[in-house]
């Protein structure tokens, strides 16, 4: 799988390298929020699209990778306690089971007289 996202990738390099070479003479007029930019190579256009592009994606994945580990954690410490309640019930002594049981062994013996 590795060997075909490389070769995937290098084949996006070459085209991105054949576009700005083939389109190395091109400029636009660039009108931005009111303010004109005027013989603006395409390729720095392409270039900064793609960079703010990746920046804003960038963020909001890292913003949710981050809010999965909080959760992840808040998850793990619960079952923490959790586990803690089990391994605490599990040592839970049993005199209350043995004085129950006892007791009704009593009655039963007294019963059968």
């Amino acid at each position: 799988m590795w060997v075909f996202k490389g070769l995937l990738f290098i084949g996006l390099l070459f085209v991105l390298v054949y576009f700005f070479v083939a389109n190395s003479g091109q400029s636009v007029d660039l009108n931005f929020f009111g303010r004109s930019y005027l013989g603006i190579n395409i390729y720095w256009i392409v270039a900064v699209s793609f960079l703010l592009g990746f920046t804003v994606s960038f963020t909001l994945a890292a913003l949710r990778e981050f809010r999965f580990q909080r959760v992840i954690a808040g998850l793990k410490r619960e079952n923490a306690a959790k586990d803690r309640e089990i391994a605490d019930l599990r040592t839970l002594p049993l005199r209350d089971v043995e004085a129950a049981g006892s007791e009704t062994g009593l009655r039963k013996e007294s019963a059968s007289e």
